[in-house]
Parts: structure tokens; sequence; C-alpha cells
């Protein structure tokens, strides 16, 4: 039971994915039906991205009130919901307002199946579970750019809510599965138990350390991933169509990096993985910096960093409960989903409003400078951990 009820989890976490990459896949489009400047992403990305992060905040309340499954479901179900209403909308402020359901569906089930599998899964787990939130944001980039080359993008949104009620189906019938830790673990989270206090978790030292790497991938993972579209579509000059499906391989390199990265897990030492990473990024970030006008080299830097920077977040997950200790995990994880997406709001908003300014030529030395800020958050994170 344990076994299905992580291929259940592992499905959860493809849903997750479905909606993170679709906005950034369809942008162009868009832009264009609704006669609107690139620039304006922002608007739409930053709620929702604030909702996650207000779910975040308040996930450990919700799931020691309702429990892991029942949030799961009904977070999928929202999204799906979302989705299928952006589908039809025809103005940036409909785009906007569908954003909040979006994002409260994200935050909670994030943050609560994170730290399931941090619980009572090994660090390869964790990995896998991340690569399918890759597969999850792979998908949706295709799915857009099959909608691209013979319909719109409305019909991307409609084949994604599809898919999202589908995975709300599996978790509806899974849940007599969620007992199977309830028997085994005494500090499952879905029993009644000391869960501990946010101060407890701030006051922790490796706290400011962690949240710094954290918002610093999540900065570069969701910057790539909303403008590499548009950057392929505005600099390399290629169609709308194939501009969605080239992001498909930022999200490949993504899925297969927290793939390779589960299975060098019981190999490797975390932080060889998360090292080998920094460079992937590093090798990428030069690829989209060289003037060369081949979109394959483009398109190979962004799988490149995809890569790279697949393995923080799940890494840093599954390290939660030796950071904070078993009882503070669940709160947190939700520490540590807020500073996340603050990089998640901040950092890709930013890009926004420069390429208003500079143009989409900015993003690879933007991309540079994320990742010297992510490079030295690590630094700081290791010495920080030699010390304690």
């Amino acid at each position: 039971m344990a076994t299905l009820l992580l291929i259940v989890i592992f499905t959860g976490f493809i849903g997750l994915g479905i909606p993170d990459s679709l906005l950034g896949s369809a942008w162009p489009a868009i832009c264009e039906e609704l006669k609107i400047s690139t620039s304006v992403a922002w608007t739409i990305t930053t709620p929702i991205s604030c909702f996650t992060l207000l779910s975040s905040i308040f996930s450990a309340q919700i799931i020691e009130k309702f429990g892991v499954k029942l949030v799961a479901f009904i977070s999928t179900l929202l999204t799906a919901l979302a989705l299928l209403g952006m589908s039809f909308a025809n103005a940036t402020w409909m785009l906007i307002l569908l954003g909040f359901p979006l994002g409260i569906g994200a935050g909670a089930v994030d943050s609560g199946l994170n730290n399931y599998v941090a619980l009572h899964y090994k660090a390869s787990h964790m990995n896998f579970l991340h690569c399918f939130y890759g597969v999850g944001v792979a998908l949706s980039p295709y799915l857009m750019s099959l909608a691209l080359s013979f319909m719109t993008w409305r019909w991307g949104y409609r084949y994604a809510s599809i898919i999202q009620f589908l995975i709300a189906v599996i978790l509806l019938s899974s849940f007599p599965l969620w007992k199977v830790h309830d028997k085994t673990q005494p500090h499952s989270i879905e029993t009644k138990v000391d869960y501990g206090s946010y101060k407890e978790v701030l006051k922790t030292p490796i706290c400011i350390p962690v949240c710094l790497v954290f918002l610093a991938c999540c900065a570069i993972e969701v910057t790539a991933g909303i403008w590499a579209t548009t950057y392929l579509v505005d600099v390399k000059e290629v169609s709308k169509s194939d501009g969605a499906f080239y992001l498909v391989l930022y999200y490949v390199g993504l899925a297969l990096g927290r793939f390779l990265s589960g299975v060098l897990s019981s190999k490797f030492s975390l932080n060889k993985i998360n090292v080998l990473g920094l460079i992937s990024i590093g090798i990428g970030v030069i690829g989209l910096l060289l003037p060369i006008k081949a979109v394959f080299v483009a398109v190979f830097a962004l799988l490149l960093i995809g890569l790279g920077v697949a393995p923080f977040y799940p890494n840093f997950s599954f390290l939660t409960p030796k950071h904070f200790g078993e009882k503070n995990s669940q709160k947190a994880m939700g520490v540590q989903m807020v500073s996340a997406f603050i990089g998640i709001v901040v950092f890709p908003s930013l890009m926004g409003i420069l390429t208003a300014k500079m143009g989409m030529k900015i993003l690879a030395p933007y991309l540079a400078i994320l990742l010297g800020i992510l490079t030295i958050s690590y630094i700081f994170y290791k010495n920080f951990e030699k010390k304690n």
C-alpha cells in the first residue's frame, strides 16, 4: 500500500506542475489575441504567486485540520476549475482574477506533499516526486504547442484542465490508502500530534541560509520557465508554436535532472549533486550569453539550466526534518515555501519590468545574476552547516 500511495502522490505532483508552465508557453499568443504588451505578464503571475504564498503560510494549520489527502484533492480540483475558466478569458483582468484560486490550490498541496514524503520516504523518492512535477510542467508546453498548431491557446488550457480533473478523481479514489502510515509512523501528519511552532522554526540558526537557497533556485527555475518562450520568439525569431514546443525541452531538463538526482542520491552525497547542478546552470547561462543566432544553442542551454536547477528544491525539501526536527517540519516547510515564492514573485516580475525597457535580450545576463545569488547562498549554507 505504501508503494501504491507513493504512485498516487507522484500523480498529484504531475497535477501540481501542469499549471506552472502554461502561461509562459502561451504568453506570446495571449498577448497577440488580447492585444497586450509582453511585459505585463507579471500582473498575472504575481497574484498567482501571492496566493500560493498565502496558502503555503497557512498550510500547516490547514493540513492539521483537514489532512493531506483532502487538501491535495480539493487543491487539484480548484486548479482544474481555474484553468478551465482561464480558457474562456477575454481580458487581462479575468486572467488575474482566476489566478487567485490557481494560487490557493498550489500552495497547501505543495507544502503538504513535500513534508509527507520527507517524513515517510527516502531522498530518492523526494527527487522522483519532483521529477513528476517536471513531467507536469513539460506536458503543458507540449499540449500548448499542439493547441497553437491547430487551434488557439485556449485549447491548451482546456487540455490541461481535463488532465487536472482526472488527477483529482485519482486523488479522491486514493483516500483509503493514506491510512498506511497512520499505523506505522507515530508522527504521521494525519494524526493529532505536537506540530511545533513558527517561532521555533525561525529561531533555528540554519533557517536563513536554507531559505535563501529556496529563494534563489526558484527564482532561476520560474524566470526561465516564464520567459523562455518569449525569448525564443522575440530574440531567436521562432514561431509561437515552436517556441512553446522548445519550452518542453527546458522542462524535460528539469524532470531529467530530478530523476538523475534520485538515482544518484544512493551513491553520491546531496552536496555533490547540488554542486553539479550549479555547474550545469553555469554552462547553460554561458550558452545563452554567446552571440550565436542558432536556435539549438539556446534550446540546449535552457535544457542545461533546467537540468542544473532541478535537484535543489527536492533535496532541500527532503532535508527539512533534519534541519528543523520532525516536530517542526510541516511549519518549516511552510516557511521554506514562503521563501521560494518570494523568489517566484519578485524575480520573474522584475524580469518583466526590465524587458519593457531593455528587451528580451536581458534574459541571459539576468539569469547569470540569479546564478550568482544561488551560488553565494549555497556557499553560505554549507559554511553554516559545517559550523553547526
